[in-house]
């Protein structure tokens, strides 16, 4: 899998993917000309310097964006030989991993979309009358460093590549937390968020998640409860919490807002 990573096709088409991105500057200062203007040598020196060990991430810079609803949210964005390096990391495991993972998460995983979120919501909610609609709170500054790490061990047997993506984790700072803008975060994210959807599996309960966004439905107002006791015992035990202001039990009747749509389900149509 290391192999497959640092190979230099990889390397390019990783490239090419940061700059369809926009190829913002990172942390370490580097712009998208310079590092095209020495593109063949920047990514044999990312190359060697991975292979060999020698790799250290760069900083992330910080950028403050303004939410529609008053709040800010703050990405911090590698520096571009980073990114490339995570972008063909996340390529590879996506590749490797996202067969293992559940049916009903489509957030950040390859051909998924917000739409088909939608569409699998619709389709389960037919014949409930109740929905469980939950937020996490501070999802991506909340996850705990080393559980993940931990954890990363069962999806991951390739020592080498574990030890890439603690680097990367540990370049995050603190001992919690994803950086919003790295191109790992959002496949830690759904590796780490997996224990919830398999509970729900195991439980019977019909859920949709994307991202730290997810809902699930019930027959009645006492399973919902029962949901929202299970999702908060999950995340509890992985040093999370369900966002008190944002998680809510309603008739499915009345509407629900998700991925950004105002959605009215027919109650146990």
């Amino acid at each position: 899998m290391f192999d497959m990573i640092t190979s230099r096709a990889r390397l390019h088409a990783a490239w090419r993917r940061v700059r369809r991105n926009g190829a913002a500057t990172g942390g370490d200062g580097e712009t998208a000309a310079q590092f095209s203007a020495r593109l063949d040598t920047r990514l044999d020196q990312l190359r060697a310097e991975l292979r060999d060990g020698r790799y250290r991430p760069g900083p992330l810079r910080r950028v403050t964006l303004a939410r529609p609803d008053g709040r800010t949210r703050t990405l911090r964005i590698p520096g571009l030989a980073d990114r490339v390096a995570q972008t063909a990391t996340q390529a590879v495991l996506a590749e490797h991993l996202d067969a293992w993972m559940s049916p009903e998460s489509f957030g950040y995983r390859p051909g998924r979309s917000v739409d088909q979120a939608l569409a699998r919501l619709r389709t389960r909610a037919r014949g409930q009358r109740y929905v469980l609609d939950a937020d996490i709170h501070a999802f991506f500054d909340c996850v705990p460093h080393d559980q993940l790490l931990d954890e990363l061990g069962i999806w991951i047997a390739d020592r080498r590549v574990r030890a890439l993506l603690g680097r990367w984790i540990a370049r995050f700072g603190g001992r919690r937390g994803l950086a919003q803008g790295a191109p790992v975060s959002p496949l830690l994210a759904n590796i780490f968020l997996h224990p919830l959807d398999a509970t729900f599996a195991c439980e019977g309960i019909d859920h949709v998640r994307y991202a730290d966004d997810f809902v699930a439905l019930a027959r009645d107002r006492r399973q919902a409860q029962a949901a929202r006791r299970l999702a908060a015992g999950v995340l509890a035990r992985r040093g999370l919490a369900l966002h008190p202001d944002k998680t809510a039990i309603r008739p499915l009747g009345e509407g629900l807002t998700f991925l950004g749509q105002r959605l009215f389900l027919a109650a146990g149509s």
